[in-house]
């Protein structure tokens, strides 16, 4: 039976639950807005499955990259509506072109962030861009699992944890299923998301209906996080952004993503994506502020699925020390804000604007 010994040990990927064959473990959020497993006791029949699959019980080793590039979809109008270069959307199009189908994170009709599985082009739009929310996986591994027996190939995005989640749960590789994992340095609080917004609502007089994590009407350097009711918009620059500022200050983020387990080459995917920031300074002819995308190729199956999409994207030719210079969590997990406990302990008590007077200024 599964059980926490520190919730730094849980990245709230779900395997677990996915795998209790009773269905007696319930991703449940705490205080602070994170799912942890919760075991019913009564129905647990202590098959040890649940822990098998835990990618904190067994984390992966260090390995070699294959190739490591700077990447820009031809598309220009993919780019944009992208948050780096728009190298997922070619991957995800690969795929589907194929007859297969694409997991990733999507923002619902709450504005919720879940994992969804789409099977057309039209529908990549809901997958497009980050999303600066711990993702709800729910039974999602279940659905890739039976559509990996039907024969038909499944292209599998999220964070670094989510990817490992769901190999452990599938236990068995298939030929048929490529990951693609995202950089992050943490995944902050649904609670805290929901939190603010709840008090733009309040302070506009009516719901966000859309919210633009990375816009970039401003450029890719510049970009801007927004949120737009009907008749009015919030946000500023992401290092400016309250919200924004809270995840980036590792302020409202996970306890686990203080030392994750699955960076600095330790990636289960087989490919890697994040921003390439610093590509102006390394490789100024290459870019153009409307987005690079630092690809990262982990297996063999990722280097074929790359070279299937290089007639339709600019690449460099690069290496790890580079990408990781200007975007340190390619390499290293950054430490939890030392206000964080502080943070999650008056959430309730003052606004997200409060908390960053009170922590950050």
């Amino acid at each position: 039976m599964i059980e926490l010994s520190s919730k730094q040990n849980c990245t709230g990927c779900s395997a677990c639950a996915n795998i209790c064959p009773r269905g007696c473990i319930r991703m449940t959020a705490d205080e602070e807005g994170f799912l942890y497993p919760v075991v019913n006791e009564e129905m647990c029949m202590d098959c040890g499955l649940c822990e098998n699959v835990c990618p904190m019980l067994h984390k992966p080793q260090q390995h070699e990259l294959l190739a490591v590039h700077g990447a820009k979809n031809n598309d220009d109008a993919v780019r944009f509506t992208s948050s780096s270069g728009g190298m997922f959307t070619l991957f995800a199009e690969e795929i589907l072109q194929q007859g297969g189908v694409v997991v990733g994170a999507a923002l619902d009709e709450q504005l919720n962030v879940q994992h969804v599985l789409v099977d057309s082009i039209a529908d990549l739009t809901k997958l497009r861009g980050s999303k600066y929310v711990q993702s709800k996986i729910g039974k999602i591994y279940s659905e890739v699992r039976q559509i990996l027996r039907t024969g038909r190939r499944v292209l599998f995005s999220g964070t670094p944890c989510q990817i490992a989640g769901l190999k452990k749960y599938l236990v068995k590789p298939s030929e048929n299923l490529l990951t693609v994992d995202v950089v992050c340095h943490g995944v902050p609080s649904p609670k805290v998301y929901q939190k603010h917004l709840r008090e733009l609502a309040q302070e506009a007089g009516e719901p966000v209906v859309q919210v633009k994590f990375r816009d970039k009407a401003k450029g890719w350097k510049q970009g801007e996080t927004l949120f737009f009711t009907e008749h009015q918009r919030f946000g500023a620059s992401k290092r400016q952004e309250t919200y924004m500022r809270l995840f980036l200050n590792n302020i409202s983020i996970r306890p686990s993503c203080g030392e994750c387990a699955f960076n600095n080459k330790r990636s289960l995917a087989d490919i890697t994506i994040a921003d390439y920031w610093g590509i102006d300074k390394q490789y100024p002819e290459f870019d153009d502020d409307k987005g690079v995308t630092l690809v990262l190729v982990n297996s063999e199956a990722g280097a074929e699925l790359l070279a299937s999409v290089s007639d339709k994207a600019e690449l460099l030719a690069t290496d790890f020390a580079k990408g990781a210079e200007y975007n340190v969590a390619v390499s290293k997990s950054l430490p939890l804000h030392p206000k964080r406990t502080f943070f999650f302990e008056h959430l309730d008590e003052y606004t997200l604007k409060e908390m960053v007077e009170r922590c950050l200024e």
